[in-house]
């Protein structure tokens, strides 16, 4: 009886010790909190109200780490990593959400080589609250082999922000301070623009301008747009404004402009819905833009080429919309579309890809299109059967048809064969007329999955010529614009899918 008395005293005596070490270990973590850098699985636009509550949902692979340590009440969004006090260490800048604070934050952490760590050096409040349109990036901005913080992106009315700093470091005091080199704002897009970097650099003359697009705000009813370049002033020693020009558009009437432009993102976004083409000739064929918002894409089409971006985000502005994008198979790859209304049948079109690419010229995108339509091209004697059995002929004529995506295609008396690669499919077709268009229904032979079918031709499609690279208002016969559609008893309507461009192979 004895001997259990003292094993259960020693059973007692032990839980006591375990309990007061634990104890003790709480109130220290309690008194001594250390701030540490630590691992942040950021949030993001779109996500549920339960992830931006705290419970993070991360695509996979995505995983970032702040250097840079984090205040209890900030969620890390990007990280940005560049040497931005010029000693030779890579610093980094992060940016944050902090909690009911809808604004974008930056945060500098300045890499100190004697304490081996990131000492947070700056923070400043951004004018942007839209993580996907959002961008900053560490630039040689002036020309002076020293990188500046830059930021971009929409404040809460829609105008487009851009802001570039020097981190600046007193050695008296040894604090560092923010220098603004430039704060533009306005209700167009503004973009860099790059010259030949390596002859600027180290001389002091920036190798950039800023071009900032804004509405001619004097006339409400008119579509005039300025044309404003900032360049870098050393005796100033920020960017001024160097150059000016007034860009004529046409009338817009308020009314006519209000059935587009009622707020909502989708309603313009359903006017810009479909097949565009570029109007002024440049020399290398007609350029094509497609857009499909329900898809969620962007299609950028030239000869047998085609670019595909996802359509990420949308912001309205007084004249338009601007749209962020991503590369459908290079998701690192960013391109901005901003598209500005002329009138109610024409676009201008501003594309800007990410900035660490070389801009030597404008994009070769930019300018104004127009909406792809039957009867810009063909007058009424020109009857819907004679225009259909034309696309039939002339499918017929070949000799050989090639797609964007490389596929070979040869028509005979109602029946195709495609080959791509090593796939080869074989199919038949007829033309038909629904609402006075002209249309070709494909059908693949067998029981092919049409959707995993590269290079097979399936379901009912749109036919149409687009205009002549020449001369605009004729057609070019080399050519046919295929567009899915989706056929009903009493009516069509486009279906998902991006256009298909058939171009003469000739012998």
């Amino acid at each position: 009886m004895q001997k259990r008395i003292v094993i259960v005293v020693f059973i007692v005596t032990a839980a006591a010790i375990v309990l007061l070490s634990l104890n003790k270990g709480y109130f220290q973590s309690e008194q001594q909190e250390v701030v540490r850098p630590k691992l942040v699985i950021p949030n993001s636009e779109g996500e549920s109200k339960e992830a931006s509550a705290g419970m993070n949902i991360v695509p996979d692979d995505l995983v970032m780490t702040s250097l840079v340590s984090l205040n209890p009440d900030e969620t890390l969004i990007d990280v940005v990593s560049a040497d931005f006090s010029g000693d030779g260490f890579e610093d980094q800048a992060i940016v944050v959400r902090k909690a009911n604070n809808p604004k974008l934050q930056l945060a500098v952490g300045i890499y100190d080589s004697t304490t081996e760590a990131y000492e947070r050096a700056v923070s400043l409040s951004t004018e942007a609250e839209q993580v996907k349109t959002f961008s900053c990036y560490g630039l040689d901005l002036t020309g002076k082999n020293r990188n500046a913080l830059v930021y971009q992106g929409f404040d809460s009315s829609g105008n487009s922000v851009l802001r570039a700093y020097f981190i600046n470091h007193s050695e008296a005091g040894g604090e560092y301070s923010l220098q603004m080199l430039a704060d533009l704002k306005s209700n167009g897009a503004i973009y860099l623009q790059q010259e030949d970097e390596e002859s600027y650099s180290g001389t002091g003359n920036s190798p950039y301008d800023i071009m900032v697009y804004s509405s001619e705000l004097s006339g409400h009813d008119s579509s005039d747009q300025l044309q404003t370049i900032w360049s870098w002033s050393e005796r100033a020693q920020k960017y001024v404004q160097s150059k000016q020009t007034k860009i004529k558009g046409s009338s817009i009437k308020k009314g006519e402009l209000a059935k587009i432009q009622d707020g909502t993102v989708k309603t313009f976004a359903d006017y810009l819905n479909g097949l565009w083409y570029r109007t002024e000739g440049n020399g290398g064929g007609v350029r094509y833009v497609f857009f499909d918002y329900e898809s969620g894409q962007i299609i950028f089409l030239l000869g047998d080429e085609e670019e595909v971006y996802n359509w990420q985000n949308s912001t309205l502005h007084y004249r338009g919309m601007h749209i962020s994008t991503s590369n459908f198979e290079i998701e690192n790859l960013k391109r901005s579309v901003d598209v500005s209304l002329i009138d109610l049948e024409q676009i201008g079109i501003l594309v800007h890809d990410d900035v660490s690419m070389v801009i030597k010229e404008e994009n070769s995108w930019n300018g104004d299109y127009k909406k792809l339509k039957f009867s810009d091209f063909y007058s009424e004697s020109f009857s819907s059967s004679s225009l259909n059995s034309s696309y039939i002929n002339n499918l017929e004529a070949g000799p050989r048809w090639k797609m964007s995506d490389g596929s070979i295609i040869s028509f005979s008396g109602g029946s195709y064969t495609s080959h791509s690669g090593e796939k080869s499919y074989s199919g038949s077709y007829i033309s038909m007329q629904l609402e006075g268009d002209s249309f070709i229904q494909f059908k693949l032979d067998g029981d092919r999955d049409a959707e995993n079918a590269d290079g097979g031709l399936s379901g009912y499609y749109l036919a149409s010529y687009p205009p002549s690279a020449d001369d605009g208002s004729k057609i070019d016969e080399d050519r046919i614009i295929l567009q899915p559609y989706t056929v009903h008893l009493n009516d069509t309507s486009p279906s998902s899918g991006h256009p298909l461009i058939l171009t003469r192979e000739k012998d």
